[in-house]
């Protein structure tokens, strides 16, 4: 890798940075799999906040039938979310934008806490074809009632719930549906693929 490395353009090079978000772009697992630009002490913040609380279990919220996939059905929490990724295409250079962002909410464990699923398109500079993603949030009405917006949880029986929440039919049919957009998406740009297979190369010498 290192030979192709020097002899490659730095255009290139740049898109191997990306073929990392782009592998993991469409991963939809518990919360607290990935990274954040969220910082440790807003985490934290959030989480206190969870557990400073006496929250009423949400019983229903584990039943697909009784708790359905819903579109932005929360106009705040849709804006918190888009504030979440006007926060990170600030802060990665390489991404232009986060655009036709929508918000597809289910209740959580807790009254006043939300399972998010953002589905977006990503807009990397000097890329033609945007990436379809979905990413999985946690969300927490704050005391003001304001929404706290995580990726990172660590408590146990939290994280178990999103995951129960996240093998919902309706939540897999969303999953899917980004999945197929996002084959299509790195099918039909070569540039894409080019990177895509020099990241599992990477990783396939990482792990020799």
């Amino acid at each position: 890798m290192e030979g192709r490395d020097k002899d490659c353009p730095r255009s290139r090079r740049k898109y191997k940075k990306f073929a990392i978000l782009a592998f993991l772009v469409i991963s939809v697992a518990a919360v607290g799999s990935v990274g954040s630009s969220l910082t440790k002490a807003k985490v934290q913040k959030a989480q206190k906040t969870i557990s400073g609380r006496l929250y009423t279990e949400n019983r229903r919220s584990g039943f697909a039938e009784l708790n359905p996939l819903k579109r932005e059905e929360y106009p705040e929490i849709s804006e918190a979310v888009r504030d979440y990724y006007r926060q990170q295409g600030e802060e990665a250079g390489f991404v232009e934008s986060y655009d036709d962002i929508s918000v597809y909410t289910k209740e959580g464990k807790y009254r006043g806490t939300y399972v998010a699923f953002a589905r977006y398109n990503m807009k990397i500079r000097d890329v033609y074809t945007k990436v379809p993603g979905l990413s999985t949030m946690y969300i927490v009405e704050d005391r003001e009632g304001g929404f706290k917006v995580s990726v990172s949880v660590e408590d146990e029986k939290v994280k178990s719930h999103i995951q129960k929440i996240a093998a919902h039919e309706d939540v897999q049919a969303l999953m899917a549906e980004t999945q197929d957009a996002y084959r299509k998406a790195v099918q039909s740009d070569a540039l894409l693929q080019e990177a895509l297979a020099d990241l599992e190369d990477a990783y396939k010498k990482a792990d020799a």
